[in-house]
């Protein structure tokens, strides 16, 4: 008996101990609270219990023993999202460039996890990505939906299948395609191709599975997810003339798309628009050199009813550097919260996560940013990054 009583003794001593690890309470008071979902909350509050946003607003409850964070004068934002980079993979990884179609490459068979740039991201308030292959493939592979912190990867992934990557323009000036329209030709009748090999795999189940089955193709199969609406096209394209042809193709196949780049998209936007198709646009940092209404394009596509993300390209900037992108984009006509929305609700949107991520609305993750001022402003410094309701990066501890 005395080693039965002491085994619930130390049972009853552990449990608590286990218990609060699990369900920590946070409390963020006094901030500006740019929920991306709807109008800022001043001088508002953020509850966070099991990694998950409990409560938002203005009269927030305090549980006993809850961590208080003071954000007053303080800008929250949601985690931000890069709808578009390359994080996680070595420059030589991104592109199998002999193949000229390849959809059956995965960028996540060459993910490091400890790419040290994914710590890059976090002090800067980037919690997820959309990760992927490169353009140097007319179709290059599946992207990944991740976030840019935790242990392991089933913790980090929000979605496998994160967007198969088209890349239009020539790859080669010594193999076919070596024009517009040999690539256009080619992408045709890929997908063509793709529909005969689902075609013959029908008829083989409706004939009762009788025999061997068709033939596997991994290139066919990936193919298949597209055409199936289990994933969809992100398309790195940059003249109106290829954006044109990207919708003819989705016309005629019926694939999901999203213009990725998107330099012209401005000059096509009523034909974007109404096809429901959406644009992450040019990661506009590097790009001050160009010309005033390729800057401005972004507004334009808004103005059209398009929506639209931000992106950085990484490595082309750096993954920290993203709310600045959204920062021009503002100087260049979008409003305030619509420019939060390219790098927060959209970006997640976009990527089919907005159910976890990209707002601040309860049940969603507890991904968010605190800055000691305007989220937007460049003078701005992220104080405190917040990742599934744990503090991931703390600018005071860091020192930078």
């Amino acid at each position: 008996m005395p080693s039965a009583r002491l085994f619930v003794a130390l049972t009853l001593l552990s449990a608590p101990t286990v218990l609060v690890a699990q369900s920590e309470a946070i409390v963020i008071r006094g901030a500006t609270i740019h929920t991306a979902s709807g109008a800022p909350i001043r001088n508002g509050s953020i509850l966070i219990e099991g990694g998950k946003i409990s409560a938002i607003g203005t009269s927030v409850r305090t549980p006993a023993g809850a961590r208080v964070i003071d954000a007053n004068g303080k800008d929250v934002i949601p985690g931000m999202i890069d709808n578009h980079s390359h994080i996680g993979a070595k420059p030589s990884d991104l592109n199998d460039s002999p193949v000229v179609v390849g959809p059956q490459h995965r960028f996540l068979d060459a993910l490091d996890l400890n790419d040290p740039d994914f710590k890059d991201a976090v002090s800067g308030g980037v919690t997820t990505v959309v990760t992927g292959p490169g353009s140097g493939e007319n179709v290059s592979g599946m992207a990944i939906v991740i976030k840019t912190f935790g242990d392991t990867l089933a913790t980090r992934m929000l979605l496998e299948k994160g967007g198969m990557k088209f890349a239009m323009g020539a790859k080669s000036r010594e193999r076919y395609p070596t024009t517009t329209m040999g690539v256009a030709a080619n992408l045709r009748q890929y997908l063509i191709k793709t529909q005969e090999y689902m075609a013959a795999g029908k008829k083989w189940v409706d004939d009762g599975s009788k025999g061997n089955p068709p033939a596997r193709d991994l290139g066919y199969e990936a193919m298949t997810d597209v055409l199936t609406h289990k994933t969809y096209v992100r398309a790195h394209v940059h003249s109106a003339t290829d954006i044109m042809t990207l919708l003819r193709l989705k016309d005629e196949f019926g694939f999901d798309l999203t213009l990725h780049h998107s330099t012209e998209a401005y000059k096509v936007a009523p034909e974007i628009a109404k096809r429901g198709v959406s644009a992450v646009v040019l990661p506009l940092g590097p790009r001050i050199g160009v010309t005033d209404d390729a800057m401005g394009g972004p507004a334009i596509l808004w103005k059209a009813g398009v929506k639209i993300a931000m992106h950085t390209d990484h490595p082309v900037i750096n993954q920290k550097w993203l709310r600045l992108c959204a920062s021009l984009a503002m100087r260049y006509g979008i409003p305030e919260e619509e420019a939060l929305k390219m790098v927060t609700l959209n970006a997640a949107q976009i990527a089919r996560v907005g159910d976890r991520v990209g707002s601040l609305d309860v049940g969603k993750d507890a991904d968010l940013v605190i800055f000691d001022g305007a989220w937007y402003e460049p003078r701005s410094r992220v104080e405190l990054v917040v990742g599934n309701g744990k503090v991931i990066y703390d600018r005071a501890k860091e020192g930078n």
